[in-house]
């Protein structure tokens, strides 16, 4: 796979430098994104503090002070250059794809509160929210907003809803959401805007995991609808 065009690079700050296709959710783009993040990382240059996918950018966070010391004078144009020499050669091919995460989700009224709001603004069943939201498998596009924040997508046309006008204060660990076109998952319990319509018992941030986040950039995730009796019965079982 080779890095397309249609992107242009700025500085985000004095120590920051990002790519962007532009502010789009993009199967194609975002695993772009995905093929250049592993070919920095590749890279391990001293001089590089992190590297940040998103949907469709990423950003480098580069140490200038590390660059002066070699006697380097023009620091933005050298890591410029060294972004365009990698992009250049990036020629990394993904591994192959992997079966789907599932993710066990209860959708249920106890323990979803916008379930019977959200399908009456949707005008679907129940049964047919399930349907819709369970039968895709999902694309996790990028983490953020909290630890282990998965941002999936994308959901069917007929049950995708913008967010909240007015962010609920507190949404329960677990809780599966929907926002525009995206699905996700709240880690922890948080103010937030999706509409909340179910809930899974699974972690899905532990910091004493090897990988503490449980989904990462670039999973496949399809969720397993369960009665909220195996909710409960799980959630005993799989939250320490």
């Amino acid at each position: 796979m080779h890095i397309t065009n249609g992107y242009q690079i700025y500085s985000l700050s004095d120590t920051a430098i990002t790519i962007d296709w532009g502010n789009v959710i993009d199967e194609e783009i975002n695993n772009q994104v995905q093929v250049l993040f592993q070919c920095f990382q590749q890279q391990k240059k001293a001089f590089i503090r992190d590297v940040i996918p998103a949907y469709s950018s990423i950003t480098l966070v580069y140490n200038p002070v590390t660059l002066w010391k070699q006697g380097i004078v023009t620091i933005d144009t050298y890591v410029r250059n060294y972004i365009f020499n990698v992009m250049q050669q990036c020629n990394y091919t993904l591994a192959t794809e992997e079966s789907p995460i599932k993710i066990p989700v209860c959708y249920d009224a106890s323990v979803a509160p916008d379930l019977e709001a959200f399908c009456r603004a949707k005008q679907v069943s129940v049964e047919k929210l399930i349907k819709l939201h369970s039968s895709v498998i999902y694309r996790v596009f990028m983490l953020g907003f909290l630890p282990g924040f998965a941002y999936m997508g994308t959901v069917h046309d007929s049950i995708a809803m913008p967010r909240k006008t007015i962010p609920a204060p507190q949404v329960a660990a677990g809780s599966v959401g929907i926002a525009g076109k995206q699905t996700g998952i709240y880690p922890f319990t948080s103010p937030g805007g999706w509409h909340i319509i179910g809930q899974t018992p699974e972690a899905m941030f532990q910091q004493n995991r090897k990988q503490p986040a449980l989904l990462q950039p670039g999973n496949r995730v399809q969720f397993v609808p369960i009665d909220v009796t195996t909710f409960h019965s799980l959630k005993q079982t799989l939250i320490p």
